[in-house]
């Protein structure tokens, strides 16, 4: 695997950051995350613009304009010449002279590594998920501090879950540990928005594609009202639209996937197969 660290291309056993880089002693730091489709990155535009915002929201310097780290990404792919990968980008705080504060330049990794697809059954029989009062540092952001989404997926392992859900001190279900959360109620499709939730780039897609199938309601989700959802469904890059049957204790609908959720299934992997996507326009990445 060929990785690119700090300007240059270096093979996985000679990448290396310092032991004193903020990322490592802090978690100071951002990432974003995306997959190609047909061996081409999936709106890569906008996932640079979601981590150029990440980094200026913890006040930390992207030493590259965007193009540059969009020709470092599509080499990336071709020295790699996987038929599918995953794409890591990772921004760092660099070496810290008080391992506290950022004092000289950031560190920019880049790694593209073989796409591995989670298992057929968890689109075919849905999803269990459990639900965690901890909360994301900083959820606008894409940070690297992720020890409350570790603690959260590891007791919903130990229950046989495979996602966690955020609720927020209202009991409202914000967002899961690494993806965003849909709803069908009376009918209508309903997603959370606050400045408690990380806006992904696949959930973006999913209201762009819904519009004209369903009734779109972009609104608090009560978690008292779990047991009445009719579908429900998360999204991510890796994830993609992935139906969820039960929430902790609560089956949803008839606990299978339901018909809407394999509609907006259909939808997305359409899209997929298009030849080019439109640009997205999220306003808080502008």
């Amino acid at each position: 695997m060929t990785i690119y660290v700090n300007g240059h291309f270096v093979q996985e056993s000679e990448a290396k950051i310092s032991v004193l880089d903020l990322g490592l002693l802090r978690g100071f730091g951002v990432f974003d995350y995306l997959r190609t489709y047909h061996g081409k990155p999936f709106h890569l535009k906008e996932h640079l613009e979601r981590l150029s915002y990440s980094a200026e929201q913890i006040g930390l310097h992207l030493p590259y304009a965007l193009s540059e780290v969009e020709g470092i990404v599509l080499q990336l792919l071709e020295k790699n010449g996987y038929p599918e990968s995953s794409i890591k980008i990772v921004l760092t705080g660099g070496v810290s002279a008080d391992q506290l504060l950022p004092d000289q330049k950031s560190s920019l990794i880049i790694l593209v590594y073989p796409l591995k697809p989670f298992p057929e059954n968890c689109y075919t029989q849905g999803i269990k998920v459990t639900t965690t009062m901890l909360a994301r540092s900083i959820p606008t952001s894409k940070t690297l501090q992720y020890t409350p989404a570790i603690i959260a997926l590891q007791q919903a392992k130990a229950v046989n879950a495979q996602e966690a859900l955020y609720l927020n001190a209202k009991g409202e279900i914000l967002e899961a540990t690494t993806s965003n959360f849909f709803a069908f109620k009376d009918g209508a499709l309903y997603t959370p928005y606050s400045d408690e939730v990380l806006l992904g780039i696949t959930r973006e897609l999913v209201l762009k594609i819904a519009q004209g199938h369903f009734p779109l309601k972009i609104a608090p989700i009560p978690y008292s009202e779990a047991g009445s959802f009719e579908e429900a469904f998360i999204t991510s890059s890796n994830k993609e639209i992935m139906p969820v049957v039960q929430i902790d204790g609560h089956v949803i609908g008839k606990g299978v996937v339901g018909a809407k959720t394999k509609q907006v299934m259909d939808l997305f992997a359409s899209y997929t197969r298009e030849k080019s996507w439109p640009n997205l326009s999220i306003p808080r990445h502008q």
